[in-house]
């Protein structure tokens, strides 16, 4: 199954508010997240046109990163990458 999660999709999600919520709530609530943490995660697999979609918002949040821009760039990714994993969680 680790083959048919890219990295970047696992750190997208891992990054978005819907699941820094869920670790805090029903994982574990302290400041560290764990490798342990990540394992109980409800994680779906994408298809092919979800992850092309997650894969060009990291890319641009990259980008965005390297290029020392402004804070509101980000949060604007932020909120791309949240619409994008309530969609894709059906919330």
């Amino acid at each position: 199954m680790e083959n048919s999660i890219p990295e970047f999709y696992a750190i997208c999600l891992i990054n978005s508010t819907l699941f820094s919520y869920y670790v805090d709530t029903f994982v574990n609530n302290t400041q560290t997240f764990q490798i342990n943490d990540a394992r109980q995660l409800p994680i779906i697999i994408p298809s092919t046109d979800i992850l092309k979609n997650f894969e060009s918002l990291f890319q641009e949040a990259i980008s965005i990163k390297k290029a020392h821009a402004k804070d509101d760039d980000l949060l604007k990714i932020q909120e791309k990458l949240d619409t994008m994993v309530r969609v894709l969680y059906q919330l």
